[in-house]
């Protein structure tokens, strides 16, 4: 790793309220919609997620209200973190923090504005410090250990669908789930949330369910046995 270009890129994010218009961050961000990296393209990733897991970067003292949008919650949008099961949330947090960065790029409401994200970690007070960024309502560890990391009436992005985004809980599974099942604790876990909002077992869908196919590629997330296995099996105990 370059260690010029990461000292240069931290001083930016932590000293210039429009850092996320920088050219290279937004070189970073667009590495995470490719599917087929180089090896100098996956350590640049690696500059990314570690930038924003140690630096302060600036955000707004206040901020566009994404949950204007919300709409009373209706499903449940199960994922996988695609990652070690021991993920930490400054590294969830990094993750989510890209979609913000992508959106105060594009939308014409948040023009020239430091990024403010109007959301909090769960259980800590509503302080810049303690501005939150990450895409899931909750992680599950695979030990069935559940952290609930935003309050549900955010309105968070996570599954690539702003319609569904603002009527559901997304549900994060720590761990790479591609070709095996998450275990019992996990589902019993995960059926503990879906009653708390008291959803219907016809509103809990997978990431590659509601995905818009349109806009966004395709996902197999939270793994390609969901549909055809484990979905049955979550729902059975709901």
């Amino acid at each position: 790793m370059d260690q010029n270009k990461y000292k240069k890129l931290k001083q930016i994010v932590e000293k210039e309220p429009l850092w996320y218009q920088n050219s290279e961050i937004k070189y970073l961000v667009s590495l995470f919609r490719k599917k087929h990296l180089t090896k100098e393209e996956i350590s640049h990733k690696y500059l990314y997620k570690k930038l924003f897991k140690e630096s302060d970067f600036i955000t707004g003292e206040k901020g566009y209200n994404w949950d204007q949008w919300r709409l009373p919650i209706e499903c449940v949008v199960i994922h996988h973190t695609s990652s070690s099961p021991t993920i930490s949330l400054d590294e969830l947090n990094a993750l989510g923090l890209r979609l913000y960065i992508e959106q105060y790029n594009k939308d014409k409401d948040v023009t020239n504005q430091p990024i403010h994200s109007n959301h909090y970690w769960h259980g800590k007070p509503k302080t810049k410090n303690n501005m939150s960024f990450v895409s899931y309502h909750y992680l599950i560890r695979p030990n069935g250990k559940v952290t609930q990391m935003v309050d549900g009436s955010a309105c968070l992005w996570h599954a690539g669908n702003w319609d569904v985004n603002r009527k559901s809980i997304g549900i994060a599974i720590a761990g790479k789930f591609n070709d095996r099942e998450p275990n019992k604790e996990v589902l019993i876990s995960l059926a503990d949330i879906v009653r708390k909002y008291k959803i219907s077992k016809e509103k809990v869908y997978g990431h590659c369910e509601v995905i818009n196919k349109e806009l966004l590629s395709d996902t197999i997330c939270p793994g390609n046995l969901f549909l055809d296995s484990w979905k049955n099996k979550l729902v059975k105990i709901i």
